[in-house]
């Protein structure tokens, strides 16, 4: 849809609910978390893909970002559930690779730091 929340008649929340089902579900179980949805159809996954000083870019970008500065980004990243659900993603789903009290340490560190972002070809 349009708002990134499902298509007419059929909403995310149709087969996403507000956490993981049970394991008996199965592997292929559609995932779940509070507020689950797409980015708006204006944005798609835009992230995918880009290399890392776009990705860096756009993360700042307030226009990409729902308006968050640093200190609303932190707070997205540490306590945002459908966040942290890339932590816990249910069976058959690797959960993000770094440990997310470390995650959470380095982005404050690049916050603290303006945000730097690579610069691609030095």
């Amino acid at each position: 849809g349009m708002d990134g929340k499902g298509a007419a008649g059929l909403p995310c929340a149709t087969c996403h609910a507000e956490s993981n089902p049970p394991a008996s579900y199965g592997a292929h179980a559609p995932p779940g978390a509070p507020h689950w949805s797409l980015p708006p159809a204006a944005h798609k996954m835009a992230w995918i893909g880009l290399p890392a000083d776009q990705l860096c870019a756009m993360i700042k970008d307030r226009s990409s970002n729902g308006d968050r500065d640093f200190a609303a980004l932190i707070k997205h990243v540490s306590d945002d559930k459908l966040v942290l659900w890339g932590w816990n993603p249910g069976q058959g789903r690797a959960p993000v690779p770094v440990p997310h009290d470390i995650f959470v340490t380095q982005f404050k560190l690049w916050a603290d730091a303006g945000g730097p972002c690579p610069v691609v070809g030095s």
